[in-house]
């Protein structure tokens, strides 16, 4: 977001950033134009520079978005753009003039964010000084979404949006579910100490009011979401699959670890506070990608694929953020599929219908495929995928190898959580004769191609045996002999606990090893799952990743 600050002890960092913030605005910088271009049907990111708290709807074939810089001083904007790639390139228009002040809205515009609801367009935004913030939103005028806008009737001054608690209030998202309700979702103070920033929903009888009390859905009580404050921000409601989502940013904004977070309704009921879980983060830093969060999703306006905007940090927190663009894929339990944010300059397919680009299909068959850690610095490992069949989400079977070396298959689940336990069940069904060395087991994290961490059942010296990769060194290898008696052909489940860098390597219950990595930031933050085999096949099933906090 903006400037975002927990206490009132840190206001005097909040006002220096603001005159940073404003003095970009006043300079008007509008970033570099459209997204850069490296092969026919291709595009880079950065999209853009000086964009941040990223919006977008689409309607009548193009795209609409907002965003707290690279509009002209003293007001807000609309950017119109025919594609996604071309969003660097969106015609500005500027669609309302903040009013001066002592108007409760004229200080420290943040994150306006453009709706289509009911055939009207919106724009809710956060303003006021200091502890004054509250929600606002404007109607437009027309039915064109770049034409200007008004302050709405709200029954509250200058358009705002009151909610039950009074209290500071920031980043309003408005979203509609598959009945027709209308919700908000914002982050908000529990108290008038600003201890922390929540994340909070209430329900609204119509685009313009709030018809019912807050209820708290997250609190920053995760490590990954205190770095620097205590934050939960920037929320953004949707559905998909017959769920309902939150997504959010969490930890300070200044930081490299702020991140974006996962809420998951599991009840039905949206107001009902225990039925909704959390999970994350679910995209985070990655591949020398500072901050990256707002994460906000879009359907190309062909209706073919999934997309979403974040922006990442070059300095802090405000002007200089830069807009990224990346595909949205979605897990097999309908849960939102992010990857890792790829690295400036590596070329991605451009979006369906853009660039000459047709769309692609999902890669991942049931949830399996190639390593988000190889797609996020535009370089594979090199080691082989070989002839697998999928046999269900949870299971895979190696029925052939992909040459000598290591042969491997990932699970396409999200590959950003810092603390998980991964569990599977595997039987060992052949071995070949490329090198001597049959092995089979899974990697317990996979970042990338410079940092992992595996555990295999080894058939020629009857271990279990842990190897790693910590920022581009070899570990050494680890070893615990198995069990007496121990039959490779009947399934052993293999257990890892992840915790930042230290894990615990289990057989059939009982743990066997355990193993802390050390080096600087970040080290082994992030892990994508995977079963790798090395001159033997073998079958996979019940495989979970549970999310550990």
């Amino acid at each position: 977001m903006a400037v975002r600050v927990g206490a009132a002890q840190k206001w005097s960092f909040r006002w220096i950033a603001v005159v940073v913030s404003l003095l970009a605005l006043v300079a008007g910088t509008t970033g570099a134009a459209g997204a850069p271009r490296t092969a026919a049907g291709t595009f880079t990111n950065p999209v853009v520079t000086n964009r941040s708290d990223p919006h977008i709807i689409s309607s009548g074939g193009k795209y609409y978005y907002t965003s707290t810089d690279g509009c002209a001083g003293g007001y807000i904007c609309v950017w119109s753009s025919a594609t996604l790639t071309g969003l660097g390139s969106a015609t500005r228009f500027t669609v309302f003039q903040i009013p001066g002040c002592p108007a409760a809205n004229c200080a420290e515009v943040w994150a306006p964010e453009i709706h289509s609801i009911n055939g009207a367009f919106y724009i809710y935004y956060t303003a006021g000084a200091g502890s004054a913030h509250r929600l606002f939103v404007l109607k437009a005028k027309t039915s064109d979404p770049t034409g200007a806008y008004a302050e709405a009737t709200t029954g509250a001054a200058h358009g705002q949006l009151t909610e039950s608690s009074g209290l500071w209030a920031i980043d309003p998202d408005v979203f509609q579910t598959s009945d027709g309700k209308l919700y908000l979702t914002w982050s908000g103070w529990p108290d008038s100490s600003g201890s922390e920033q929540n994340i909070y929903l209430a329900p609204m009888s119509d685009p313009l009011h709030v018809s019912g009390n807050r209820v708290l859905l997250s609190q920053p009580d995760r490590p990954w979401e205190t770095a620097g404050l205590k934050v939960n921000e920037g929320p953004v409601g949707f559905q998909h699959g017959g769920k309902t989502f939150i997504t959010y940013s969490g930890s300070f904004c200044g930081t490299d670890s702020y991140a974006v977070g996962l809420l998951t309704n599991t009840s039905g009921n949206l107001l009902d506070a225990a039925g909704w879980t959390k999970t994350g983060p679910i995209f985070k830093y990655h591949s020398g990608v500072k901050g990256p969060a707002s994460f906000v999703p879009i359907r190309t306006v062909d209706g073919v694929e999934d997309w979403f905007l974040v922006h990442s940090n070059t300095n802090a927190c405000d002007s200089g953020r830069e807009l990224r663009l990346q595909r949205l894929y979605w897990d097999t339990d309908g849960s939102p599929l992010l990857g890792y944010p790829v690295a400036d300059g590596v070329p991605l397919q451009a979006p369906s219908g853009e660039l000459g680009s047709t769309g692609s299909p999902n890669p991942y068959n049931q949830g399996w495929g190639d390593a988000f850690g190889d797609l996020a610095e535009g370089v594979n490992d090199g080691r082989s995928v070989g002839s697998w069949t999928v046999t269900s989400p949870a299971g895979a079977t190696l029925t052939s190898f992909g040459g000598v070396g290591w042969t491997r298959l990932f699970r396409a689940s999200n590959p950003n959580y810092e603390t998980y336990r991964v569990t599977v069940d595997t039987t060992w069904t052949g071995t070949g004769t490329t090198s001597g060395f049959p092995k089979y087991g899974i990697y317990a994290s996979y970042d990338d191609r410079n940092n992992h961490v595996e555990v295999f059942i080894d058939r020629k010296n009857n271990v279990l045996a842990t190897h790693a990769v910590v920022q581009g060194t070899e570990q050494p290898w680890q070893n615990a002999n198995l069990p007496a008696g121990f039959d490779p052909t009947v399934a052993h489940r293999l257990s890892v606990l992840k915790t930042g860098a230290s894990y615990e390597f289990s057989l059939d219950g009982t743990v066997m090893q355990q193993r802390t990595f050390s080096g600087t930031f970040p080290v082994l933050l992030n892990g994508q799952v995977g079963l790798v085999t090395e001159d033997s096949t073998a079958a996979y099933t019940n495989l979970a990743i549970t999310d550990m906090r």
